[in-house]
């Protein structure tokens, strides 16, 4: 097994209860203090790690690998005998708890300046711009002038960022990401590989030969607090005035939102994910991989996009769930999904009854004569 080059700083369970004791994460305790020296999948566990269950059956595995400390969900509690050879953490979510455990105590330090310093010589930075002393900035990176820059950001390796950009507080940008001008970040972005926000919109128009004119991009992009963007997406700037990505807005991978959409807090955006310009999507709209929602369309909010879910019009007028090209009530979609599996088989039945009618209106035609 290739070993990955990546280890954590030991710690213990007291720490995990002092760093979210405020928020009311762990519920309790019920062992000894622990000390910890990773974390480990439930599947691969063992001595010295700290382990996650949500059911059961990740219990019983628990108890056969004895890792040193099992964050369990609290409604298992009544399954604990008092003698499991791990201290146990209760959360009401374990899922969360994986998350907030891991980004304290289990995460990569893209802040360290171990590698290449703060500012890396071949980095290029505007003398108009002012980089705050808790700024790292990685080799060859390009910084135009006037960006503002919030504490702790990291700018990695290859990121152009143009002029009049604004950063919020610790924005991570990975290598390769473009930021465009004028185009304004909130606190805690995460922006990863070759991802471009600011690209120029698609916006054209054609005379009578066809012929296409492009129309000035000259709006921005905005992003809220929180917002994650995966690798290699493009986030157009407005034609005029802000493409707009509010708070915690997560994509994956090889999503494009076009000029002047306005994405609603909360929703996620899975992979190759494609919306025209000025579409709105409300709060907490999920968009499975490969959906597409054309220009100058409202999404509201709760709604759930399946199935390469196809967004021709403005159709949906409450929340739900649809999938499908035509788009479809999920229910509707499922149905017509199996009546399509069965498509040859129809077509058999139906030819057959076909040549039965045939048959017979010609044994009723030759007693009629």
């Amino acid at each position: 097994m290739t070993q990955i080059p990546f280890s954590i700083e030991p710690f213990t369970t007291d720490d995990i209860q002092s760093a979210f004791q405020e928020s009311g994460l762990i519920q309790e305790v019920i062992g000894n203090k622990a000390s910890i020296k990773d974390i480990a999948p439930i599947e691969t566990c063992g001595p010295g790690d700290l382990a996650f269950a949500d059911k059961e059956k990740f219990l019983k595995v628990a108890l056969d690998r004895k890792p040193a400390a099992l964050v369990l969900n609290a409604s298992l509690k009544e399954k604990l005998t008092g003698s499991e050879p791990f201290t146990v953490l209760l959360t009401k979510n374990v899922g969360v708890a994986h998350s907030w455990i891991r980004q304290r105590f289990g995460d990569f330090d893209f802040r360290s300046e171990k590698e290449w310093g703060r500012i890396h010589p071949s980095a290029v930075v505007h003398p108009d711009t002012k980089v705050p002393e808790s700024v790292v900035i990685g080799p060859g990176a390009i910084v135009g002038p006037r960006v503002q820059f919030g504490e702790r950001c990291v700018v990695m390796a290859g990121v152009v960022i143009e002029k009049d950009a604004v950063l919020g507080k610790e924005c991570i940008l990975h290598p390769g990401v473009v930021l465009g001008w004028g185009c304004i970040l909130g606190d805690r972005c995460i922006i990863r590989s070759g991802t471009i926000v600011g690209s120029e919109g698609f916006g054209f128009a054609q005379d009578e030969r066809r012929h296409s004119h492009r129309i000035p991009q000259t709006g921005i992009v905005r992003l809220g607090n929180d917002v994650v963007l995966g690798a290699n997406n493009c986030i157009d700037r407005a034609t005029f005035g802000e493409t707009l990505i509010r708070d915690n807005v997560i994509s994956d991978n090889l999503c494009h939102l076009a000029h002047n959409v306005d994405i609603g807090e909360n929703s996620i955006l899975v992979a190759m994910t494609g919306i025209a310009g000025s579409t709105v999507l409300g709060k907490r709209v999920i968009c499975s991989g490969q959906t597409g929602i054309l220009d100058h369309i409202t999404i509201p909010e709760d709604t759930v996009l399946l199935g390469r879910a196809a967004v021709l019009s403005d159709s949906i007028k409450k929340s739900g769930v649809y999938a499908g090209s035509p788009l479809q009530p999920i229910a509707d979609y499922q149905k017509n999904s199996v009546h399509i599996k069965n498509l040859d088989k129809m077509r058999k039945e139906v030819k057959s009854l076909q040549k039965k009618v045939e048959e017979l209106e010609a044994r009723l035609s030759g007693q009629s004569t």
